[in-house]
């Protein structure tokens, strides 16, 4: 974590507001037209008292046009000046949602693009969970800074005209309110570093509760839970989290109230002094409509002041978490690898050259000084009892990860020497773990959804049994697969998802195919068919068969 007295703030707002001339110049424009009309809409209500009892205390009915006059003139100037500021921050405000929409799409590349070993990290999903903060809601984080960045130009320019009028009149009112200036934003700073301080706490436990919410929501998890009664344990689970959430809230929320306190105490005081002042200049012969006028000026001053410090105080405490977004971006997260091509050859030769591995941050080896080679063409079955690092041994066979202590080959090439999208195009792998895209069934085998060749895909579908299926769907290969996102989607059983899977290795045709249990979750008929049929399907192609079981690798 970033110390406070290091944090740039200054650096963070001036990229912030660099994204804005690059994506939407046109913020400007409505900043400016904007900071005008608020600018001066306050002024109506401060000047307009002053007027009317100025007309009024002569207690001449001549006066009544000239007070009408007044009130139609300030109906329309005013309706005029509001209408100019309303209409353009609601145009400003959805072209700034835009830009935080954007900064998601940033997180999104970021994550897809890293290295696969922070998928399996902790650590990396916690302040993935920080940098979602800054861009989750439209009233904080980035957006809720844009927003204040708007609209504070306007509350300065304000401040500085009434700061000078009341300035004329006792500079001692404006050293009452300057003083409840400071420790309103002392007050915000204090609260917002005691919430900082436990963010890692509170990102852990959000992104523990949203994963027991998402699992009450997935279909996939609805069985399991009816029938094993899961409900309970999810529930008490997530009430856990929560209620360390909301304790960690109302250590924050307690600080906040008591030093509140503090800031009404100062405003009393500078609202006494204020009065004390004013009234004193009456008795010594000020009118009533100036001190109207003057007490309306030093209402709206106190009021503005605020908003000004809790703008401030906000820009001030929400950058740490745009802080925290930047860094996350900035962060050397994607794959490390050499600058080599795929290698063209139709099949492979790997050699595990005395390879250990262990887990970051770990260090408990999965595996230590293992060493085997797979010759090109060559077909080779890995066998063993569930959690003895089959699928790691693929993980590291493909590049997902990094071999701790050895060397891997391939064609007699270290593997680090290679490109790491070029090394993944030299295989294509069947885990256990199958996932179905909320994409059509075209889009799931060929992982696309530009340049699909259907002869090839319909040619995948037919070698592992899914012809007549795919069939029986309302739109053939067209199909939307899973109801997540369209309601006619179409749900494949365990099995034929898994021959989806399948299917997918198959029209990749890379150099070397591993299928990783690729049998786990079909019926014994359709499990026969895949063994008979696995020398047809990798035919020309070195590959290797990952099982627990001996008897299925005959």
């Amino acid at each position: 974590m970033e110390s406070e007295s290091k944090y740039p703030i200054f650096k963070t707002i001036e990229k912030m507001l660099a994204n804005v001339k690059q994506q939407n110049k046109a913020l400007y424009i409505w900043l400016t037209v904007y900071t005008i009309a608020a600018a001066i809409y306050p002024f109506f209500g401060i000047v307009l008292p002053k007027l009317l009892i100025g007309e009024l205390v002569l207690g001449d009915l001549a006066n009544v046009k000239t007070v009408v006059t007044i009130i139609v003139g300030y109906l329309i100037l005013a309706s005029i000046v509001g209408f100019i500021k309303s209409y353009t921050s609601n145009c400003a405000y959805p072209r700034i949602t835009r830009l935080r929409i954007d900064y998601i799409g940033e997180i999104f590349d970021k994550i897809v693009s890293a290295d696969y070993q922070y998928m399996e990290d902790s650590t990396f999903f916690n302040k993935n969970e920080r940098a979602l903060e800054a861009t989750s809601s439209n009233n904080n984080g980035v957006e809720g800074v844009y927003h204040k960045m708007f609209e504070i130009p306007a509350v300065m320019i304000s401040v500085l005209v009434l700061v000078v009028v009341i300035g004329m009149v006792n500079p001692l009112i404006l050293l009452g309110l300057i003083v409840n200036l400071f420790v309103t934003i002392y007050i915000s700073r204090n609260v917002h570093k005691h919430e900082y301080k436990r963010k890692e706490q509170l990102a852990k436990a959000d992104r523990k509760k949203r994963y027991y919410y998402q699992t009450t929501h997935d279909f996939s998890y609805g069985k399991d839970i009816r029938l094993y009664g899961l409900s309970g344990r999810i529930l008490s689970n997530y009430n856990k989290e929560i209620s360390g959430y909301i304790a960690v809230k109302n250590q924050i929320f307690n600080r906040e109230y008591a030093l509140g306190y503090i800031g009404l105490l100062t405003l009393l005081l500078s609202d006494a002094l204020t009065y004390g002042i004013l009234i004193k200049k009456v008795v010594d012969g000020m009118s009533i409509a100036d001190f109207s006028m003057y007490l309306a000026a030093v209402v709206s001053l106190s009021v503005m002041l605020k908003s000004f410090s809790e703008q401030i105080s906000f820009i001030i405490n929400e950058t740490h978490y745009v802080y925290d977004f930047y860094n996350f971006l900035d962060r050397d997260l994607g794959a490390k690898g050499g600058e080599n091509k795929a290698i063209k050859d139709d099949t492979l030769e790997i050699e595990f050259d005395n390879v250990s591995f262990k887990y970051p941050n770990t260090d408990q080896y999965i595996i230590k000084n293992l060493n085997f080679k797979i010759n090109k063409g060559e077909r080779l079955a890995i066998v063993g009892v569930n959690g003895a690092g089959k699928s790691t041994i693929v993980k590291l066979m493909i590049g997902l990860f990094d071999v701790t202590e050895g060397e891997i080959r391939i064609n007699q090439i270290p593997i680090k020497l290679f490109d790491k999208k070029e090394l993944y195009d030299m295989f294509a792998v069947v885990f256990q773990d199958i996932n179905v895209l909320a994409f059509t069934v075209n889009e799931n085998v060929a992982c696309t959804s530009e340049g699909i060749d259907d002869a090839r895909v319909e040619k995948a579908l037919d070698r592992v049994g899914l012809t007549e299926k795919i069939g029986e769907l309302p739109k053939g290969r067209e199909q939307m697969m899973l109801k997540i996102i369209e309601a006619d989607g179409t749900e494949f059983s365990g099995g034929q998802s898994q021959k989806l899977a399948i299917a997918r290795a198959l029209y990749k045709d890379s150099a070397m195919v591993i299928m990783d249990e690729p049998t786990a979750a079909l019926d014994a008929l359709a499990e026969a068919e895949i063994y008979e049929n696995f020398s047809e399907l990798v035919k020309g192609k070195t590959a290797v068969y990952i099982s627990h079981r001996l008897a299925s690798t005959k």
